[in-house]
C-alpha cells in the first residue's frame, strides 16, 4: 500500500489550523508578543514575591501567559507531525522549541518563588479553587527543590533533555524504511504507518507474515541508534531523580501523577498475572475460528472475523460517534451550547481532524488542547472500523478538553497523566455498546464485542501495559547502576511478551523489537496509565449502566479536569483506586466479554 504525498489529499481531509494562527507569520508574531509579556511579568515580579497578595496577583497574570504559551505549543508541533518531510513545518517546530527555552528560562524565577514560598502561603493559595492543581504541583516541587541556580540550569537544558525523544520521533517518521514484499504475484509497499494501520490485521495470513518480517527488518536496521536514544533518556531521568533526592527514578516520575509506587506496581502485576489468562483464552479462540494451529506475533492483531470487517467512510464514522455518545444525554452532546450534530459538523466543516494517511506522517493518533480555542485531532484514515475507534477515542479526549476548559481555570484544566486516557477509552466502550445493540445476528454482535477487546482493551491493557512491564525492568537496570544496548532491550521485551502470552503466541526475535514501535518510553511512566485510565473508564461505564445518575457522574468527572487528585477524581464515579477492586472488576468484565464472544461463536456453529 503506497502512501500518497500530503499535497495529493483533498482539503477536507486536512485540518485547518487558522483558528490558532492565520499563518506561520502570525505564529511568529505571537511568539514575539508573548516574549514581551513574559519579560514584563519578569520585571514586575522577579525578587518581589513575598506576600499572599503578591502571589495571588502574579498567578492570575501568569495564567494569561500560560494560555498564550498553550497556543504556541500546540501550533509549533502539530504541523510537523502531519508531515516530517516538510521543511517549513520543521522551521515552525524549531521556532517553538527556541521560544520555550527562552520562555521557561525567563519564567523559572516564578517556579522557584513558589517552591521556596512559606508553606502557609501555599496552603492558603491551594484553598482558592482557581489555583488548586498548580499549588499541589508546587508543593511536590518544594519537597525536592535543589537551588535557584541549579533549577535555572536544568530549565536551560530543557531542549537537550527532550533531544532523545526528538531523535527517536524523527527516526521513526523518516528513517524506518521497510522493504516491499510479494504475495501471490502482487507487490506490496510497506511502511511504519501502513503496517500499523493496515497490514498487521490483514485477513491474508501470508500478507500479515511477510509484512511483519519486512517491518521488523526495517526496525532492526536502526535498533542500535534507537537503544542509544532511549539510554540517554532514562539516564537523564535517573540523574535528575538523584539530584532532587528521590528514593528512586520511579518515585520521581510518579510524583507529578500524584500516585505512589504501589499503585504503579499493582497495575502491572495484576494484569500480567490475572488478565494474561483471559487474553490467552481469547487469542486461542481467534486462532481456532481462523483455522490457525499456532499464532505468531504477526497474527495477534488478527480480527476474529475479518470477512465481516466493513469499510467505513468518514461520514459514517461521525454518524456512529453521535449515536454512540447519546446515552450521556443532552449536556454531553451540547458541550459548547450547540446540538451535538452541529458540534460534529464543526469537526467536519471547520476541519478539526487531520485524516490524511500521507507519507512521513506520525503514526497513531492524538488530540490537542489549545486552551479555549477548540481541540484538534490527528489520525490516519484507512476506512476500517478500527479507524472509527481511533476517532471516537480522540473525540473522547476532545470532549474532556471542552468540558474542563469551560469549567476550570487553565491551572486546573489538565487531568493527571494517571487517568488522562479514561475519557477516550470510555467513548470506545460506548461505541462497542452501540454496535452490539444495533446488530441483529450473533455474528454481528460477536463482531462488536471482539472490537471492544481488540480496538479498546487490547491496545490499552496489553500493548501499553507490556510497554510498562518492559519499562519497569529497564529502570530497574538503571537503578542498579547498569547500562543496556539493543541486545539487552530485545531480550527484556521478548521475556515480557513470553511471560504474558504463554503458549498462545510464538514469540520470536522479531517480536522482541516491539520496544522500538512507541514513543511513550520518552514520556516517563506513561505507558501504564493507559490501563489505569481503562480501569477508570470501565468503572465509569459500569456506573453508567447500573446507576441512574451514571451519566451525570461521568460529566462531573470530565468537568473536574485536574482540580482534584486522581484518587478524589475517581470517587466521582464511585471508584476507589487505592484498592485493587476497580482493576479486578475490569478484568472480570473482560473475562465476561470473552465468554460472551465464545457463546456467540457456539450459536453460529449450531446454526
Amino acid at each position: 500500500m503506497e502512501l500518497k504525498k500530503r499535497s495529493e489529499f483533498p482539503e477536507n481531509e486536512l485540518w485547518d489550523l487558522s483558528a490558532l494562527y492565520q499563518d506561520p507569520e502570525d505564529f511568529l508574531r505571537s511568539i514575539e508578543k508573548t516574549l514581551e509579556d513574559i519579560n514584563l511579568f519578569k520585571r514586575n515580579y522577579e525578587g518581589k514575591l513575598a506576600t499572599l497578595e503578591d502571589f495571588t496577583r502574579a498567578l492570575y497574570e501568569i495564567e494569561q501567559i500560560y494560555i498564550e504559551m498553550s497556543h504556541i505549543d500546540n501550533y509549533s508541533f502539530m504541523p510537523q507531525t502531519s508531515d516530517f518531510s516538510n521543511e517549513e513545518f520543521a522551521q515552525i517546530a524549531q521556532a517553538g522549541a527556541d521560544f520555550f527555552t527562552k520562555a521557561n528560562v525567563a519564567l523559572s524565577f516564578f517556579d522557584t518563588a513558589l517552591a521556596t514560598a512559606d508553606l502557609e502561603i501555599l496552603d492558603t493559595l491551594e484553598e482558592n479553587p482557581h489555583f488548586s492543581a498548580a499549588i499541589r504541583q508546587a508543593k511536590i516541587q518544594k519537597s525536592h527543590f535543589i537551588s535557584p541556580e541549579v533549577e535555572k540550569a536544568l530549565t536551560n537544558l530543557g531542549e537537550v533533555f527532550k533531544a532523545p525523544e526528538d531523535i527517536y520521533t524523527k527516526m521513526r517518521a523518516g528513517d524506518f524504511e521497510m522493504e516491499d514484499f510479494e504475495v501471490d504475484g502482487k507487490v506490496y509497499q510497506n511502511s511504519f504507518v501502513t503496517y500499523e494501520n493496515f497490514y498487521q490485521n490483514h485477513e491474508n495470513a501470508q500478507v500479515r507474515e511477510k509484512a511483519f518480517r519486512s517491518f521488523s527488518a526495517g526496525l532492526r536496521k536502526h535498533q542500535n541508534a534507537a537503544a542509544s536514544a532511549y539510554l540517554a533518556q532514562v539516564k537523564s531521568e535517573k540523574i535528575i531523580a538523584d539530584m532532587r533526592g528521590y528514593d528512586s527514578v520511579f518515585d520521581y516520575l510518579l510524583a507529578e501523577q500524584e500516585v505512589n509506587r504501589d499503585m504503579f506496581d499493582r497495575q502491572i502485576d495484576l494484569i500480567m498475572t490475572e488478565f494474561a489468562p483471559v487474553a490467552q483464552k481469547y487469542l486461542k479462540h481467534v486462532a481456532q475460528v481462523n483455522g490457525l494451529k499456532k499464532m505468531t506475533f504477526a497474527d495477534w492483531k488478527l480480527d476474529l472475523d475479518s470477512e465481516l470487517n466493513p469499510e467505513v467512510t468518514i461520514d459514517d464514522a461521525y454518524d456512529l460517534v453521535m449515536k454512540s455518545v447519546a446515552p450521556l444525554g443532552e449536556e454531553y452532546t451540547r458541550p459548547l451550547g450547540n446540538e451535538y450534530a452541529q458540534e460534529v459538523s464543526r469537526y467536519q466543516e471547520e476541519r478539526w481532524v487531520d485524516f490524511a494517511a500521507n507519507a512521513n506522517k506520525d503514526s497513531g493518533g492524538y488530540a490537542t488542547d489549545p486552551y479555549k480555542v477548540h481541540p484538534y485531532v490527528l489520525m490516519s484514515w484507512t476506512g476500517r472500523m478500527s479507524d472509527v475507534y481511533t476517532l471516537i477515542h480522540e473525540i473522547g479526549h476532545s470532549g474532556q478538553f471542552i468540558f474542563s476548559d469551560n469549567n476550570q481555570s487553565y491551572f486546573n484544566t489538565h487531568m493527571s497523566t494517571y487517568y488522562v486516557e479514561a475519557p477516550s477509552t470510555f467513548n470506545e466502550l460506548l461505541l462497542s455498546d452501540y454496535l452490539e445493540k444495533q446488530f441483529d445476528t450473533p455474528r454481528q454482535k460477536r463482531f462488536a464485542l471482539a472490537h471492544r477487546l481488540t480496538d479498546t482493551y487490547f491496545h490499552n491493557f496489553i500493548t501499553h501495559l507490556l510497554e510498562a512491564a518492559f519499562q519497569r525492568q529497564v529502570y530497574n537496570l538503571i537503578e542498579d547502576g547498569k547500562t543496556f544496548g539493543a541486545t539487552q532491550l530485545n531480550k527484556i521485551m521478548k521475556d515480557v511478551l513470553s511471560q504474558f502470552w504463554g503458549d498462545a503466541i510464538d514469540i520470536d526475535d522479531d517480536a522482541a523489537l516491539t520496544w522500538m514501535r512507541q514513543s511513550h518510553y520518552y514520556a516517563g511512566l506513561y505507558s501504564y496509565t493507559y490501563s489505569a485510565g481503562m480501569v477508570i473508564s470501565t468503572a465509569g461505564y459500569l456506573n453508567l449502566k447500573n446507576n441512574p445518575n451514571g451519566a451525570n457522574d461521568w460529566l462531573n468527572f470530565l468537568k473536574s479536569g485536574g482540580s482534584r487528585t486522581p484518587l478524589d477524581t475517581a470517587k466521582l464515579i464511585g471508584a476507589d483506586i487505592s484498592t485493587a477492586l476497580p482493576l479486578r472488576d475490569t478484568i472480570q468484565f473482560l473475562s465476561d466479554t470473552v465468554d460472551q464472544i465464545i457463546a456467540y461463536t457456539k450459536e453460529l456453529n449450531h446454526d
